[in-house]
């Protein structure tokens, strides 16, 4: 059996996913800001697809290992931003109280309280790798691909459908491992069961994509807000997921190199470097400022990424001392 070549441009993909992370949640200020959130939205559902489609045929040993590493890595995440609350607070900064309806938000929902809320991914992607878990064990293959086209139908009513009604639902009903990270977890891993048949043309590809990226700008006019994802957004990133497959051997170099190494530290460091420098800024009185404004996304992606490089480099050393 021929073994599997290894995907490169996945690698490429999850450094501009990484990238569209920061300029999603920093946002540049006014229409252009919106623009660019409207078409960063592809990067979450990207990684979550990116997660199911590497745990296609693997083991149930496979997937505890993977809940293992994400949970520690959630922990340790978990603590720093902790400590970072607590230092704010010590500080004289305001921490809202938590209470048991945030708690029961945590666990139910991935909604992260005192510690900062991107981090609900990790927590979700969690349950996601538990509840896979439990597919494999079961056999449940059919029923949680049929499942698919459910909870993304369920997550558009919930966001765009009860908008359009007049009614708009707390996004944590659908921003969720269950309604949001499940069923990409498992389209992703649906498409490396079937990748075969997605042997389109690299001109169709990136129509698909450069059209959907326009309609992401059109449906956020549209729509005058933001959903967590777009319903053109499932078509964009789709495409993206399939434009990775059918180049897996081109993009090879340093973004290639980052997104294998970086991707993840760069989601987990970039809310406490956005942090700093607003503290920084406020400081030295440049908060307000147009330049500062335009400024700051940039900023925190480049300091994020040589922090998130140099944490990767700490780890792999201290990994080849454990091995030693």
């Amino acid at each position: 059996m021929a073994q599997k070549k290894y995907n490169y441009c996945f690698d490429y993909l999850k450094c501009i996913a990484c990238i569209f992370v920061v300029f999603m949640h920093c946002e540049f200020p006014g229409v252009f800001g919106t623009a660019v959130q409207a078409i960063s939205r592809f990067c979450v559902p990207f990684f979550f697809m990116i997660s199911g489609y590497y745990s296609y045929n693997t083991s149930t040993e496979s997937s505890k290992r993977k809940v293992k590493r994400i949970a520690k890595m959630t922990i340790y995440a978990s603590v720093f931003y902790l400590i970072f609350a607590l230092v704010q607070w010590a500080l004289g900064q305001n921490i809202n109280p938590v209470s048991k309806r945030d708690i029961v938000l945590w666990i139910l929902f991935n909604r992260p309280v005192v510690i900062v809320g991107q981090l609900w991914f990790l927590f979700a992607l969690i349950y996601v790798y538990l509840l896979y878990y439990i597919i494999q064990k079961k056999n449940l293959y059919k029923l949680a691909y049929c499942t698919i086209i459910v909870f993304i139908a369920i997550y558009i009513f919930f966001a765009q459908g009860m908008h359009m009604l007049g009614k708009d639902m707390p996004n944590f009903l659908y921003r969720n491992f269950l309604i949001e990270g499940f069923p990409l977890f498992m389209l992703g891993e649906w498409i490396h069961k079937e990748e075969n048949k997605f042997n389109f043309s690299n001109k169709a590809i990136i129509t698909v994509i450069v059209a959907s990226t326009l309609m992401c700008f059109l449906e956020r006019a549209v729509m005058g807000r933001d959903f967590g994802i777009n319903i053109s957004t499932f078509v964009q990133v789709m495409a993206i997921f399939i434009y990775g497959i059918n180049n897996s051997e081109k993009h090879k170099g340093v973004m290639q190199e980052i997104g294998k190494k970086c991707s993840m530290f760069v989601y987990i460091l970039h809310p406490f470097v956005w942090k700093m420098l607003v503290i920084l800024s406020e400081k030295i009185n440049i908060k307000g400022s147009v330049v500062f404004s335009y400024s700051l996304p940039v900023m925190v992606i480049i300091i994020t990424l040589v922090l998130a490089w140099y944490c990767n480099k700490i780890v792999f050393e201290r990994k080849k001392i454990i091995e030693q």
